[in-house]
């Protein structure tokens, strides 16, 4: 079962984080929320996959493209990936974005676009966040111009 090997993956990773742990169909692991506008992380075990989500921002599926793999093979890479994505959300390297209402959101991975460390072209009608905090209009212009 995928939570079999995630658990002790987040387990290890994430040793000095709060993190509450349970069987499903509730979520196997729960960060609690830094800021109230972003809301906490649930991670689920879905079976062949985990589902990430972000309680106010959106959520992400977790799941190799290969067909081929062993059930071992793809735990093992949803583990990875969901260990990897973790990280970088924790570690302020994605991007949270939701309506002003609360409505549409998603995440970019900064780490990942080596181009800026705050994408341009950012909307007016959106409200940015990194993990730790909002991001800021000034912060969200820098390298406009």
């Amino acid at each position: 079962m995928l939570r079999d090997r995630l658990i002790p993956a987040l387990q290890r990773e994430f040793a000095g984080w709060e993190m509450q742990l349970d069987t499903p169909p509730r979520p196997i692991a729960t960060f609690p929320a830094a800021q109230p506008a972003v809301g906490r992380v649930l991670i689920y075990d879905d079976g062949n996959e985990a589902t990430v989500w972000i309680e106010r921002i959106a959520h992400g599926h977790f799941h190799p493209d290969d067909a081929t793999l062993s059930q071992a093979q793809r735990d093992e890479q949803v583990t990875e990936d969901v260990v990897d994505f973790l990280r970088a959300l924790l570690g302020d390297r994605v991007l949270l974005y939701r309506t002003a209402a609360g409505g549409m959101g998603g995440w970019q991975r900064l780490d990942l676009d080596h181009a800026t460390p705050v994408p341009l072209g950012l909307s007016q009608s959106l409200r940015y966040y990194l993990w730790s905090r909002p991001l800021e209009c000034h912060e969200r212009r820098s390298g406009e111009g």
